[in-house]
């Protein structure tokens, strides 16, 4: 499965050199527990959620294989005053 533009953009601009290939091959072999490639907004929240960290991005990607919805937490939504509170929608393209 190819990555979208927007994702192969957001891993350029994270990553570099051995860690660029590697990040790729980590999300587009991405599985999610029924074995299926999660779609590219679990793919997004995965990638934000790492942090340019290929260390966290393999972690995430295995997250996404246990509960895709701690995925969408992790890249989707921050603690502000105690409260998790969605702060960005990676539904769409970055």
């Amino acid at each position: 499965m190819a990555l979208p533009d927007d994702i192969i953009k957001r891993l350029h601009q994270s990553f570099s050199g051995a860690d660029r290939e590697a990040a790729i091959a980590l999300l587009d072999n991405a599985r999610l527990h029924d074995g299926s490639p999660p779609e590219p907004r679990l793919q997004r929240c995965a990638l934000i959620a790492a942090k340019g960290s290929l260390e966290q991005l393999h972690y995430y990607v295995k997250l996404l294989a246990l509960d895709f919805r701690d995925v969408i937490v992790a890249g989707e939504y921050e603690s502000v005053d105690g409260k998790s509170v969605r702060v960005r929608d990676l539904s769409g393209s970055f």
